[in-house]
């Protein structure tokens, strides 16, 4: 077995473990639970409201905007907190002097935020699909779709996780200005706002992000052909938006690693377990 072969066997066993001890921790379900319920309250809040040009709810209309902002709070804010947090406590460094240490922790978790997202995006689908009947006007083609369009925008928008876990030192900054960064992002991707009213500066700037392109890959899934004449160009660019996600998923599994890699030596493993102390 080659080192790379056996840090993605790792990595995955890693990510699994980590995923199913969360399930066995009370505060980690109740978390996922009401995740879950808070953003299906979101989309029965806009139950009785009827676009007439569309004939569909508005809560038909902001479920896959829930479905992107949940990609990227959930899964890659998520993430920030997880690897500022194991970067503090010297975590990172320790996996860094190992063998495709780096590798072998980006790739689990990769596995571990995709199985969690799999079982968030399970109970939200199945909550508020009870209580808003009317919120797959494509039926099963565009759930498929739209499933296909998650898999792949979450692994595009991962390296925004990685990213700013590595920029900030304590997950208490990632609280603060990491919130902060996050949510520049989501207004900036025209995720609840179509990106064509918005300034040209900030058009330009959320077609760079890989949250615009998962929302549009979204919205062309599960809402009627009509709705693309509020979108830029009138048009979903479907090949574009898969093109795009897969770029930034592809630049994330090579660049994590190395980005992890270089943040870890810098580290200090004494002054590391210093603060941690001191944090304790």
């Amino acid at each position: 077995m080659t080192i790379t072969s056996g840090a993605v066997r790792a990595g995955a066993m890693r990510g699994w473990v980590e995923f199913r001890n969360s399930l066995q921790t009370p505060t980690d379900v109740i978390y996922y639970v009401i995740g879950a319920a808070g953003f299906s309250a979101a989309v029965w809040f806009f139950r009785d409201d009827v676009i007439p040009e569309l004939g569909i709810s508005t809560a038909a209309v902001i479920f896959p905007s829930v479905l992107a902002l949940m990609t990227l709070f959930v899964g890659a804010y998520g993430l920030a907190t997880l690897v500022s947090t194991e970067r503090e406590d010297g975590t990172l460094l320790r996996l860094a002097m190992q063998p495709a240490g780096t590798f072998t922790y980006a790739w689990g978790q990769t596995v571990r935020t995709l199985l969690e997202l799999a079982f968030t995006f399970g109970m939200f689908t199945i909550l508020a699909s009870i209580l808003v009947p009317d919120l797959w006007a494509r039926g099963i083609g565009g759930a498929s779709i739209a499933v296909g369009f998650l898999l792949l925008g979450v692994l595009a928008c991962l390296p925004l996780g990685f990213v700013v876990g590595s920029l900030f030192n304590n997950p208490r900054s990632v609280g603060g200005w990491g919130f902060l960064v996050t949510g520049a992002i989501v207004a900036a991707s025209g995720v609840f706002l179509p990106l064509s009213e918005l300034p040209t500066w900030v058009q330009i700037a959320g077609q760079v992000l890989p949250l615009y392109w998962l929302g549009l890959g979204l919205r062309s899934a599960l809402l009627p052909a009509d709705f693309a004449v509020v979108e830029l160009g009138e048009s979903w660019r479907t090949l574009e938006s898969i093109g795009m996600l897969g770029l930034w998923a592809a630049i994330g599994l090579v660049l994590a690693p190395i980005l992890l890699q270089r943040v870890a030596r810098r580290e200090s493993l004494a002054t590391r377990r210093e603060k941690a102390m001191q944090r304790v």
